[in-house]
């Protein structure tokens, strides 16, 4: 049974005038009973229905009985099997990332669904631009030709576990980095940050912006590139455009890293400009 009781589906029209017959057949005489619920029509409901229709009921010969009981045939989809229908989505989601790396803690249905019989197709879908970890609602969507559809929200409880760099031991304040003081472990993605660093090769010759605990996870803003020049350092500035190489004596007012721009006094013409660091022992300005 569809959404919509046609009274074609519940009456047997019989007569000359095909186009009449075919208006009453497709006539909607109401919606459908919920699957599994029961909905009762009576005669003065369906004569109702021919006069709002523009039909009349006088030029009609009507044996209608003093009510109609309709049912709908359905299914229930029990919290088991709709557990079930999440896993397969899950096993399917981790056959992307790491083998083995995503565990579900935990799977919560509140409750059954009831659809009605017929071919049945499910959905599973996250929430967009989500990662599978930690406590994530999946939404289950039920879909039943041609027209029912029905959605669930269940929620999952995640471990998804991913490689990490983090201290070896504990690191001091500007402590050049090597892979001596650095481990990959594999942690929960729920209790990481967005911007861990994964690979060693990463972190390997920067410097500790603090001082660092022993466990702690890498990010980029514990660490810096090691300065090039040194406050007061003598370097060369390069200005170039257009095929024009210009070159001059300058001292550093700052220490500065590859690619930083750093304060540079021109020797020349006494002048502060700011340049960007090449190597130890040339800056360049940029127009």
């Amino acid at each position: 049974m569809a959404d919509q009781i046609l009274l074609g589906a519940i009456a047997r029209i019989d007569g000359y005038d095909a186009a009449l017959v075919r208006k009453l057949e497709s006539l909607v005489i109401g919606r459908s009973p919920l699957p599994g619920k029961t909905r009762t029509l009576d005669a003065a409901t369906l004569v109702s229905r021919l006069r709002q229709s523009g039909i009349d009921p006088e030029r009609l010969d009507l044996q209608i009985p003093s009510e109609v009981v309709l049912s709908r045939a359905a299914v229930t989809i029990e919290c088991g099997e709709i557990e079930q229908i999440v896993r397969r989505f899950l096993k399917q989601q981790a056959s992307g990332t790491a083998a083995g790396s995503l565990a579900v803690k935990d799977i919560r249905v509140t409750e059954a669904v009831v659809v009605p019989k017929g071919p049945l197709t499910t959905q599973v879908s996250a929430p967009r631009n989500s990662e599978l970890a930690g406590s994530v609602p999946l939404q289950v969507t039920f879909s039943v030709e041609p027209d029912f559809e029905r959605r669930l929200w269940v929620t999952v409880n995640l471990e998804r576990r991913v490689n990490v760099v983090v201290a070896r031991r504990p690191l001091g304040r500007f402590k050049p980095l090597e892979a001596e003081d650095l481990e990959v472990k594999a942690l929960d993605l729920a209790d990481l940050p967005a911007d861990r660093i994964e690979d060693p090769g990463v972190a390997i010759g920067k410097l500790t912006r603090r001082a660092v605990d022993s466990g702690t996870v890498i990010r980029p803003d514990l660490l810096e590139l090691p300065a090039l020049v040194k406050r007061g350092d003598r370097v060369r500035i390069i200005a170039e455009s257009d095929g024009l190489r210009i070159s001059a004596f300058g001292q550093a007012r700052q220490k500065g890293s590859q690619g930083e721009l750093i304060p540079v006094v021109n020797l020349d013409s006494n002048k502060v400009v700011h340049a960007r660091v090449v190597d130890s022992q040339t800056v360049k300005i940029e127009f």
